[in-house]
């Protein structure tokens, strides 16, 4: 008897390259969400009153530096710690990919409100376009997610297919 080496291709691998590929993209929305509003929340926590001042903000009091720190700081921190969870746990994706594709959107609604209230220029409106593509990346990785879940429980129902 002769002794062979297991030929383990690409092909045969758990997961085949056109997998692969979807469940890197099914993760980018969230791995993008936690690195955005990580670098805002660092930016606010550690030097509130610099980088306020680079949009035109200024504060008046210790108070309003604190509720800068709030405001600009606690809150990405926690969309960017909830981004982080949901990219670690397969089973928890889609409820992150719904989470980021709510706070985009709540996120270009008000940008646009205020770009037409507030009469702002181009400094805000050129958001637009990094926030357009992270809506869409959400979009599609959501339609991703989904159709994995549909072929899983496909799978789980009928094992010989």
């Amino acid at each position: 008897m002769a002794a062979s080496v297991p030929d383990y291709s690409q092909a045969d691998s758990k997961f085949p390259k056109a997998s692969r590929t979807k469940m890197i993209i099914s993760r980018v929305p969230l791995a993008m969400m936690a690195l955005t509003f990580t670098s805002i929340a660092v930016r606010y926590m550690i030097a509130p009153v610099q980088a306020a001042a680079t949009a035109g903000i200024t504060f008046t009091s210790a108070d309003g530096i604190t509720v800068a720190r709030v405001g600009f700081a606690a809150f990405p921190l926690a969309f960017a710690l909830l981004a982080l969870f949901c990219l670690l746990s397969e089973r928890r994706i889609l409820f992150g990919l719904v989470i980021t594709l709510t706070v985009l959107s709540v996120v270009i609604a008000t940008r646009a409100i205020g770009i037409a209230l507030d009469h702002s220029g181009m400094a805000n409106a050129r958001l637009f376009v990094p926030e357009g593509v992270m809506t869409g990346l959400s979009i599609v990785a959501m339609r991703i997610e989904l159709q994995r879940r549909r072929e899983a429980s496909r799978k789980e129902l009928y094992p010989s297919a």
